[in-house]
């Protein structure tokens, strides 16, 4: 019972937490409209990015995970976490955004007004595009070792945690960080897809995202019984 009321009050704690964070920037952001333009929308800029960073967080945490949604975006948030490298967004998706973060940025220089603000919202939801990819590429363990590791949780073994994409710090303020986290490499060949092992391996365990019912997947990698760890995966 008491679980039940914890878990049913959570979103609006986060929002409500976030909104405290933001009060003191928003007021001083309006306080130095005139005296400092080029502070002002800087600010504007930084902030629009932050809020999209939370937005995303919310998205995938309350939405994209709701047991009781069957929503479009919950199937193909599951659909994703069975195949990991399979992505709605494409790169004309990508390139598109940018076109149209062209475009705002023109609009924000007429205007010259709260409108930046909505420039680094869409700035942020740009940077979710191509960092989200970036993250399923082994090179992007070089760029962003911390958001990788994060991601390998959330896909292979621990999908009730970790559940920013683009920043990691939403989960370690909310505490959605998996305490003493395991994962073997064979888990992170299948995250990346790479399937250069011996055949005659078994299937992983999957856990699903949604309901936590364990699924067999299509990866030929026997993840209960290798022994190799991930580099730096068992430490925060």
């Amino acid at each position: 019972m008491l679980k039940r009321y914890q878990d049913k009050f959570q979103q609006p704690t986060c929002i409500l937490r976030f909104l405290l964070m933001v009060s003191p920037i928003v007021i001083f952001t309006v306080l130095i409209r005139h005296s400092l333009p080029l502070v002002f929308h800087g600010l504007l800029i930084v902030t629009g990015w932050c809020t999209w960073t939370f937005v995303e967080y919310i998205l995938h945490r309350f939405w994209m995970h709701d047991k009781n949604s069957g929503s479009t975006m919950t199937e193909y948030h599951v659909h994703h976490h069975k195949n990991p490298n399979e992505h709605v967004v494409t790169n004309f998706h990508r390139i598109a955004m940018m076109a149209v973060l062209t475009v705002l940025v023109l609009i924000a220089k007429y205007l010259d007004n709260y409108f930046t603000f909505f420039l680094g919202f869409c700035v942020g939801f740009e940077m979710y595009l191509l960092i989200h990819r970036f993250i399923h590429l082994r090179i992007g363990q070089r760029v962003f070792k911390r958001l990788v590791r994060y991601h390998i949780y959330h896909h292979c073994k621990y999908t009730d945690t970790c559940f920013g994409v683009t920043v990691p710090w939403w989960d370690d303020l909310f505490k959605t960080v998996p305490s003493a986290p395991k994962i073997t490499q064979r888990i992170v060949d299948f995250y990346f897809k790479d399937h250069t092992q011996s055949e005659n391996l078994l299937v992983v365990d999957y856990v699903d995202p949604i309901h936590g019912d364990r699924e067999k997947n299509s990866c030929n990698h026997d993840c209960s019984s290798c022994k190799v760890s991930l580099k730096n995966c068992s430490s925060r």
